[in-house]
């Protein structure tokens, strides 16, 4: 019973979320598509109220987080018009939805990095009532990755303080979740719902085949989709720039991965765009939230992901390195996820309307080249992690695919 309160307790967050419906890019979306945006924004605002605690030293309980949490939803309840975008195409996203949920519910899907260092941070965090300094920096634990951002472990915070309890059931479903959460935000900014199901089917097979289960990678690809949809459908708009912006930090604050990609799309909407100052105001959540988690990760001695850039690079492993990853890229269907992708874009070759994603999609790809230089035996790394870090330029593609046929 406690594993269903907590993931009820999950979905709760959609309710603080309700106050992206404020926005008018949100609010003239359909409910599907709103409440998906919603519940992005709800795993945002309850992270940063246990990251505040964490800081002002205020203690977790159900009653000094849930007050905060149950006011935002009554200012964005009402806020939605009667005209509905993004409808369409809704049942073919279900079912590969309903195909996740079998997986994580088997226990096919589970990731081994939710038994190593996802869930143990977690479960320290949540009865500890605090972000565990002293625990992240016991030598005996440095394969957790002391330094890595602390979103994930903030969220599964919450329903264990609902549910008086880790649940090791629980961050599992947070997969299929995620997963509708990512075609219905797609969905609806993109306005298509047949790139929606492209998008859906990629990446659900990708969760099954990469085992991504109750890891980082589905709330990662939540917020890098809706920032990335947001700026090329609603780029223009205050609103798509904001919801970017806030999507951005939170990608930054879960991965380090999603600060690179941060990065690389701040980069990208410049050269699109061509306006500093709207850059600059886009990056300041990401530069805030990441900014403060390394100078708390310095004061403690914990630094570790963020230092590896600054160690040597291997170009004699190159090719290995390469060959290796488009081995894994294949995901055993002889490229079908990419060929699905891209296919639409080779066909319109519109590709000044789809520029952004498309060079947030090379970046990423770039950059997991990059990490993986810095090994001196990737092999393993690779097999273990390509076909994870390789659903964000698979996503963006798909999202590059469905500007281009506007």
């Amino acid at each position: 019973m406690s594993d269903v309160l907590w993931v009820a307790a999950l979905l709760f967050l959609i309710w603080p979320g309700l106050i992206s419906w404020r926005l008018p890019l949100v609010a003239r979306l359909d409910l599907p598509s709103r409440l998906a945006i919603a519940f992005g924004c709800g795993l945002m605002i309850v992270v940063a109220v246990f990251y505040v605690y964490n800081f002002a030293h205020v203690p977790w309980t159900r009653i000094t987080v849930g007050v905060p949490l149950v006011a935002p939803g009554f200012f964005g309840v009402n806020a939605s018009s009667r005209r509905a975008e993004g409808r369409g195409h809704t049942w073919p996203i279900l079912v590969f939805a309903f195909l996740t949920i079998y997986g994580v519910a088997s226990a096919r899907e589970t990731c081994g990095d939710l038994i190593y260092f996802w869930g143990p941070k977690a479960e320290r965090f949540h009865y500890a009532g605090k972000i565990d300094a002293d625990f992240l920096a016991f030598p005996h634990y440095f394969l957790m990755h002391p330094d890595y951002p602390p979103m994930l472990p903030l969220i599964y915070a919450w329903p264990s303080l609902v549910a008086h309890r880790f649940s090791w059931w629980g961050p599992l479903f947070l997969t299929p979740i995620a997963l509708l959460a990512i075609a219905f935000s797609f969905r609806g900014l993109a306005r298509n719902g047949w790139y929606a199901v492209v998008l859906t089917a990629i990446l659900g097979y990708g969760f099954a085949v990469g085992m991504v289960g109750g890891a980082a990678d589905p709330p990662l690809l939540l917020f890098e989709v809706i920032a990335i949809a947001a700026l090329t459908f609603a780029g223009d708009e205050r609103d798509g720039q904001l919801l970017a912006a806030m999507a951005l930090g939170a990608a930054a604050f879960t991965k380090v991965e999603g600060a690179v990609f941060a990065i690389l799309t701040l980069v990208a909407f410049l050269v699109v765009t061509r306006k500093v100052a709207r850059t600059l105001l886009i990056a300041i959540p990401s530069v805030v939230l990441l900014g403060s988690w390394i100078v708390f990760c310095a004061s403690h001695h914990l630094l570790d992901a963020y230092w590896k850039a600054n160690s040597a690079m291997h170009f004699d492993l190159l090719g290995l390195t390469i060959r290796r990853t488009l081995s894994r890229a294949s995901y055993g269907v002889a490229y079908v996820p990419w060929i699905a992708a891209l296919a639409p874009l080779a066909i319109t070759r519109r590709f000044h309307r789809a520029a952004l994603p498309l060079i947030v999609a090379a970046g990423s790809i770039a950059s997991t080249l990059f990490f993986y230089l810095h090994s001196d035996n990737p092999a393993w790394w690779i097999d273990s992690s390509a076909m994870r870090f390789l659903l964000t330029p698979l996503a963006c593609l798909v999202v590059a695919s469905a500007a281009s046929s506007e």
